[in-house]
């Protein structure tokens, strides 16, 4: 019995040193009332566990150990953790994941049209045949992606006395066969331009220019008198004369090269499909890895060739294409998912606008009649209207967008309630003539409202678009809308010098004014930049203050492509092939890269 007795006691010493060296009640447990096992059990169980937290399991049945209110609030709390870990996960990526281009990829572009010579010498009269010289062939000269000359092949040149050129191309560079290019390639390019067997439109911007070989890499060409803009003429790709001098010039235009070329610029020819009637109906370029600047991170473009727009947009719809050059405006509806592409917006280097004879219609040789007629316009309503706002208003023979634009010319701002007051008495009524074109009609019948609410009766003349030169050429007109092509350079002598004015000449207003003459004569005769800016500004102000017509907008090219391009930066084209400018910085794969 004694020996149970002190078994007993020993057991409860035992017990008692556990459960205080636990903590759970302390060593008096045994004199404790209400003594509750459950929670004994519990907490003996979570003291003994090898872990603290909550396996999977044992959390389903959380539910039983809380009341609702408690469970409610658990579960609110876990919702709040997960949407602030994922926001907070989202900003950390944002501004610490990089991505940059990674080479490789094809780009597949639809266009209306299809290749018949792609060559320099003639490529200047069709887009196509443009689009793919400017890819395969380098040239002088160059528009970068803000409309700017830059250098391309050459690598200095100096001018001497505004008649006098010398250039330095880059020594290193390689034609797609391999041998190198020199100057010889050049003065043979040149040579064939003014060659009359060649029969290239560009004859012209050569003549009276003689040519020098200086050295394998150097050439002087000497102008017979200053000309400014020359440089602006040097954006023609320059061919192979190893190549082309095996070919009859007579015969150029029918050479398989035309087709086939051989070029040094980014990309070369690498294949083309034709269909069963000989029509050529894709066109394969291939990535120049010996090129001399800048590589391309495209590995491979593609043309596709179409009859007319809406089998290139269903192609585009169906995502066959890439992209899509020029979309007109009136054919935008036809798309599809829009949000998956992007509209590129091109400013285009034409002024429409509105150009009066004062000999047909003596009224309108007054100065207020003329005022009056420019602040009826709303140009900016106009724009919104008709072209979605895309294009842009002008104030001036000159575009905004044009290193010598004059930002402090006169303006006539809309303000229909003066115009309507000032006119009266001056000009009863006018004939508007309209070449149908495009938008052209609409435009010139929101002409015709805004010339009538202040009190001016138009008559619309629509004429068809074959039948515009003659109109023009004879100034058969009292008022035209019409769209000048200016270009890239503020040189506007043909456009507005009187020389020009006579019938064939492209001052269609028949403009005759001295100082105008004289700004327009020596701003094309100097090479000084700054002088050049100076003489145009003279002249803007000198035609705002005589408003020999009403400038309306310049267009725009749309360029539409999917948004899985990327590295387009081009904003203004001089010609449609400008679009690719900025290839060189086109990718169509990505990496992704941590930056702390």
């Amino acid at each position: 019995m004694n020996l149970f007795k002190r078994k007993t006691n020993f057991f409860k010493k035992i017990t008692n040193y556990l459960w205080s060296f636990f903590g759970i009640f302390g060593k008096h447990f045994s004199k404790r009332k209400n003594f509750n096992h459950i929670n004994v059990d519990q907490k003996l169980v979570y003291d003994l566990s090898p872990k603290k937290i909550p396996s999977g399991q044992q959390l389903k049945h959380l539910h039983r150990f809380l009341n609702p209110r408690e469970y409610l609030i658990i579960k609110i709390c876990l919702l709040l953790i997960i949407v602030n870990a994922a926001y907070l996960g989202v900003a950390f990526f944002k501004k610490h994941l990089s991505y940059s281009p990674l080479v490789g990829g094809e780009y597949i572009e639809g266009v209306i049209a299809y290749p018949k010579a792609i060559n320099p010498l003639y490529a200047v009269n069709r887009d196509i045949d443009s689009d793919l010289s400017r890819l395969i062939y380098s040239s002088l000269f160059r528009y970068n992606g803000e409309g700017e000359l830059v250098n391309d092949l050459v690598a200095e040149y100096s001018i001497n006395g505004n008649t006098e050129y010398i250039f330095k191309i880059k020594e290193g560079v390689k034609w797609h066969n391999g041998e190198s290019l020199t100057i010889d390639d050049v003065i043979f390019t040149i040579s064939a331009i003014k060659n009359e067997e060649y029969r290239s439109p560009l004859k012209n911007i050569f003549s009276g220019a003689e040519l020098e070989r200086v050295d394998d890499f150097t050439l002087k060409i000497s102008l017979s008198s200053p000309y400014a803009p020359f440089l602006s003429n040097l954006t023609f790709g320059i061919l192979p004369k190893n190549v082309w001098e095996k070919v009859v010039p007579g015969s150029a235009i029918l050479s398989e090269l035309n087709l086939k070329p051989i070029g040094s610029g980014l990309y070369k020819f690498k294949s083309l499909v034709k269909n069963k009637d000989g029509e050529i109906k894709e066109y394969n370029l291939a990535v120049n890895d010996e090129y001399y600047s800048q590589k391309p991170y495209i590995k491979n473009i593609k043309f596709k060739f179409f009859v007319n727009y809406t089998e290139a947009i269903k192609a585009l719809n169906d995502n066959q294409i890439d992209g899509l050059g020029y979309l007109p405006l009136n054919e935008r509806q036809e798309l599809i998912a829009k949000d998956s592409l992007f509209f590129h917006e091109l400013a285009r280097p034409q002024v429409f606008g509105l150009f009066f004879n004062f000999e047909k219609d003596k009224a309108l040789g007054d100065k207020t009649a003329r005022i009056s007629l420019a602040q009826a316009i709303d140009k900016e309503q106009l724009i919104k209207d008709i072209f979605d706002g895309a294009y842009r208003s002008e104030d001036g023979p000159i575009l905004k967008n044009n290193y010598a634009y004059n930002n402090e010319i006169i303006r006539y701002g809309y303000n229909p309630e003066e115009a309507a007051n000032n006119i009266k008495n001056k000009l009863a009524s006018t004939s508007l003539t309209v070449v149908d074109s495009g938008r052209n009609v609409a435009v010139a019948e929101k002409i015709k409202q805004y010339w009538e609410s202040i009190g001016v009766a138009v008559e619309l003349k629509i004429i068809a678009s074959e039948k515009a030169a003659e109109v023009v050429k004879g100034r058969d007109f009292e008022i035209i809308f019409y769209g000048q092509a200016v270009g890239a350079d503020p040189d506007v002598y043909a456009f507005w010098h009187s020389s020009q004015a006579k019938a064939g000449g492209l001052n269609i207003a028949s403009y005759n004014n001295a100082e105008a003459d004289t700004l327009l004569t020596e701003g094309r005769e100097t090479a000084n930049l700054t002088e050049r800016i100076t003489k145009y500004k003279k002249f803007q102000e000198n035609i705002a203050s005589n408003l020999p017509a009403i400038f309306l907008y310049s267009p725009t090219y749309t360029y539409v492509q999917s948004k899985k391009v990327h590295g387009f930066q081009a904003t203004t084209l001089v010609e449609p092939s400008d679009r690719f400018a900025t290839v060189a910085d086109w990718y169509l794969k990505t990496k992704t890269k941590l930056i702390w």
